[in-house]
């Protein structure tokens, strides 16, 4: 019996052992992967930082050359037309109620009707327009809208004739309020 305990105890030192060089080499194998993988992946970002510096190189070498080819005369006009496009800026800035008043008109104006002359007094706040309609009906309408907007103080009309075509021609005085001279009031 002792025999066989002492071949028992020699057959599980033996399992034993086996598991021991299966773990051991598991953990070789895995920490070996692991190294490869690390090492492939310091190697990529040597390459791609290789080839960066490259194309940097490269772009740089570009930009001189595109720098060499501008002529400094054509430098200046571009400087000269930036700074007329911000002087035109401020003088547009400084219009805004002319743009104010060609929306209000723009909205106020009935599909059958056009305007062929524009006269606007900014001092007395006039605008005198002579214009065609389709009909008489058409002219009322266009002025009834006109009346009926809260920043016209007065509307005045007269001269209706019947032009060529049959189409009604006639003229018109509209009276702003000083509200529309203001910005953004429309």
């Amino acid at each position: 019996m002792a025999d066989f305990l002492l071949k028992k105890e020699s057959s599980s030192s033996f399992i034993s052992s086996i598991q021991i060089q299966k773990g051991a080499s598991l953990a070789f194998y895995g920490s070996l992967t692991a190294f490869c993988f690390v090492l492939a992946g310091y190697g990529g970002l040597v390459f791609t930082n290789r080839s960066q510096l490259q194309t940097q190189g490269d772009l740089g070498v570009q930009i001189r050359a595109k720098e060499a080819e501008l002529r400094p005369e054509l430098i200046n006009q571009i400087f000269i037309l930036e700074s007329r496009l911000k002087n035109m800026q401020t003088v547009l800035n400084g219009h805004v109620f002319t743009l104010n008043i060609l929306k209000l008109l723009e909205l106020n104006t009935l599909p059958r009707v056009r305007f062929n002359s524009f006269n606007l007094t900014v001092e007395s706040r006039k605008i005198d327009m002579t214009g065609e309609a389709s009909s008489y009906a058409v002219v009322t309408d266009q002025i009834l809208l006109l009346e009926r907007n809260p920043n016209i103080e007065k509307v005045e009309f007269g001269g209706i004739t019947l032009g060529s075509n049959n189409l009604v021609n006639f003229q018109l005085t509209i009276f702003l309020k000083t509200s529309l001279f203001k910005l953004g009031t429309i």
